[in-house]
């Protein structure tokens, strides 16, 4: 396959239809157009509201996992671990699940993925209400539905281009994807915390089987008219010509890279909320969904403030500023909770002031780590050639599978020192990245539309 010409696509040029709407013929600025426009097209609706079960059971795992295994362990390094092994699982996977979803079509591997997902949930929430669940069996698990996420993610990442009606609805479809993701962690931690606070964690598991049947029943009913499959040829071959037109593209080459850096070590802080949220102690259940909820509320805010800050921010600073100023927000985080008031002191330590500023500087940080991925994400959706799409959105989609493997090193840093000295040195780093790809590489302060 010939590699589509990456100097095609300069940074600084301007796109000949931005993610906000075309240019108007009489102004040349670009036609703003509603966060929920993409709606507006019948199969991207079905796909999101089926995503919203499917993404809602993903976060129901994630703290219900973190909760099961530091209850069963009491340590930090097993915690990051168990988050860590389905990252790594899904990172090795992802690039030829890449390959697979521009070979297969891609709406019967995702309802396939769902359903395996399902499946891996319901044993582990089994062995839970059996109260024979141990340490390994939750390690096991994740690393099967780690290899699972490795088909699943490429597929969903390059599917949702197909189900929109034309580039005008990009930036709103990455925002409701982002919805997706933000809205379920305002809402789904609460739910979960209630639910692991009265009824354990095999009911979160339970409920993420069903977020994912539902996900599996609403991908059969997804028509696609454009499913592109390219042929079948080696798939080495395939997968290089994915890296190579990554590698060749300065944008691609620069931004992936830095989304990288931000997962893993900007956002990594989320594997160690139990941990922080077990200070809390009577109420450490109901600290947890709050905490996770306040990260999700801030997410959902720089969600829907994008379109606004765009009107005054180049979209490559949008993204600077965005990145550094969510690593920052938690570098606060960490310092405040080693230097800050004990809650335990406290009658109702949640209406402490440990609390408070807890919350608030988490939601600091999903803000603009929020408009660093929508931005990033619209800007690569906007570029990548359609015949490449499964593959490049492929290594992009290993930014997520890097937060758990972020935790693994966290966790250790804290079962050495303490979590809040982890979180906060894990964050410090993405700064001195940001300060630094800011400083040599301008393909980002230049970037001025998609």
């Amino acid at each position: 396959m010939a590699i589509p010409d990456s100097n095609t696509a300069d940074p600084t040029d301007k796109a000949d239809s931005t993610s906000e709407g075309k240019a108007a013929p009489e102004t040349g600025r670009p036609v703003r157009t509603s966060v929920f426009s993409a709606l507006a097209a019948p199969q991207y609706r079905r796909f999101w509201f089926g995503s919203l079960a499917s993404v809602g059971a993903t976060q129901l795992l994630i703290i219900g996992q973190g909760v099961l295994v530091f209850d069963l362990s009491g340590s930090e390094f097993l915690l990051g671990l168990a988050g860590a092994v389905t990252g790594i699982a899904t990172i090795i996977v992802t690039l030829f699940g890449g390959v697979v979803a521009d070979r297969v079509n891609k709406r019967m591997l995702l309802a396939a993925t769902s359903l395996l997902v399902a499946g891996l949930l319901f044993l582990l929430a089994t062995l839970d209400v059996m109260e024979v669940v141990r340490v390994w069996h939750v390690i096991a698990i994740a690393s099967a539905i780690g290899i699972v996420v490795g088909f699943d993610s490429p597929a969903r990442q390059s599917i949702f281009p197909l189900l929109i009606d034309g580039r005008d609805q990009m930036m709103s479809a990455v925002a409701l994807n982002s919805v997706v993701w933000q809205g379920t962690r305002i809402i789904v931690p609460a739910i979960g915390g209630f639910a692991l606070a009265y009824f354990g964690t095999h009911s979160v598991f339970f409920a993420g089987a069903v977020g994912f049947t539902m996900m599996f029943f609403v991908m059969l009913t997804i028509r696609l008219d454009q499913d592109q499959r390219a042929p079948g040829r080696n798939v080495l071959s395939e997968l290089w010509d994915g890296v190579r037109y990554v590698t060749s593209n300065k944008l691609f080459a620069v931004l992936i890279p830095v989304t990288y850096a931000n997962m893993f070590f900007g956002v990594s802080y989320m594997q160690l909320i139990p941990v922080f949220a077990d200070a809390y102690e009577s109420q450490s259940d109901q600290a947890l969904g709050f905490l996770f909820m306040l990260a999700g509320v801030g997410s959902l805010t720089g969600t829907f403030a994008i379109r606004r800050v765009r009107a005054y921010l180049p979209v490559g600073w949008l993204m600077i500023l965005g990145s550094t100023l969510g690593s920052a927000s938690i570098v606060a985080l960490g310092v405040w909770t080693h230097f800050g008031p004990d809650p335990s002191g406290y009658a109702n330590p949640i209406l402490s002031p440990m609390f408070f500023v807890s919350t608030a500087l988490m939601f600091f940080a999903g803000t603009f780590n929020s408009m660093f991925l929508i931005s990033s994400m619209t800007v690569l959706q906007l570029r990548v050639p359609v015949e490449l799409r499964g593959r490049v959105m492929g290594i992009y989609g290993m930014t997520f599978s890097l937060i758990p493997v972020g935790g693994l090193l966290s966790g250790s840093v804290a079962q050495l020192v303490n979590a809040s000295f982890a979180v906060a040195l894990s964050a410090a780093v993405m700064l001195g990245i940001m300060v630094i790809v800011t400083t040599i590489q301008p393909v980002l302060r230049q970037l001025r539309a998609e």
